[in-house]
């Protein structure tokens, strides 16, 4: 299978250098380039992307949706080098409309009806319990039952809001950690004054707001924990990184 893999990567890549020697020879392009690093990584941006992209189609690992965007990228910088647009590593974030494509793309090929596009829930072991494990491409995560039970959770989402309201929960007598990462969203979480807790969130756009302390603008974090964190035994440790959104923490 790894023999296919490398095979179905050498035949891409000599496709994409042959365009690229046919397009110079009718003097469409230029290939007047200097052997150096700038030069050289979005090659490597490309191979890399193949790679994954491959994986995933043939369900050897990896993902369709970052090795593509890594091939995109790739090859627009090497256009770039090229000469043939511009295109420079700091205009990565004018590629967001993949998004959408991505999110088309999923729908189109009936990954999902009412439900998400794709999730999946799993257990790994952890020092005092399960590690509950969720990805989402689009969807919403809510978790102010009564009296829901709170469990470390590392939790995924490409597009979609969190809602967190622990004074509705039940919180063991433990460090609990939760982890939450996504492209686009809200992160809210609401806690009780006499819990402990420790908040390290980084946004790329957006605000961060914790119990009174901001952060607003382009790659932002925030690090903040209560007094009595660092001493108590029942706590929460949270992680929060989103690429496009606002976080915010408040205690009531």
């Amino acid at each position: 299978m790894r023999k296919k893999v490398f095979h179905i990567i050498l035949a891409v890549l000599l496709v994409v250098v042959g365009v690229v020697l046919l397009l110079s020879n009718l003097n469409i392009i230029s290939l007047e380039m200097k052997l150096s690093w700038v030069n050289i990584y979005p090659v490597i941006f490309i191979i890399l992307g193949l790679k994954i992209w491959m994986d995933a189609i043939l369900k050897q690992g990896g993902s369709w949706i970052f090795g593509s965007f890594l091939t995109i990228f790739g090859g627009l910088l090497f256009l770039d080098r090229l000469d043939v647009f511009g295109f420079s590593f700091s205009q990565v974030w004018q590629l967001w409309p993949l998004l959408f494509i991505y999110i088309g793309f999923s729908i189109f090929l009936g990954r999902s009806n009412k439900k998400y596009i794709f999730e999946y829930d799993s257990g790994t072991s952890h020092s005092r319990g399960r590690n509950k494990s969720k990805r989402m491409f689009v969807g919403d995560h809510s978790f102010n039952q009564d009296n829901w039970k709170v469990e470390p959770m590392s939790l995924w989402n490409g597009v979609g809001d969190y809602k967190f309201d622990f004074t509705r929960a039940f919180i063991p007598d433990e460090d609990t950690p939760i982890a939450v990462r996504g492209w686009v969203g809200d992160v809210k979480v609401i806690i009780p004054k006499h819990v402990p807790f420790r908040v390290e969130a980084v946004i790329k756009v957006g605000d961060i707001k914790v119990v009174g302390h901001n952060a607003e603008g382009v790659n932002r974090t925030l690090q903040y924990e209560t007094e009595d964190y660092a001493l108590a035994t029942r706590r929460l440790t949270f992680q929060i990184d989103l690429g496009i959104g606002d976080i915010k923490v408040v205690q009531v």
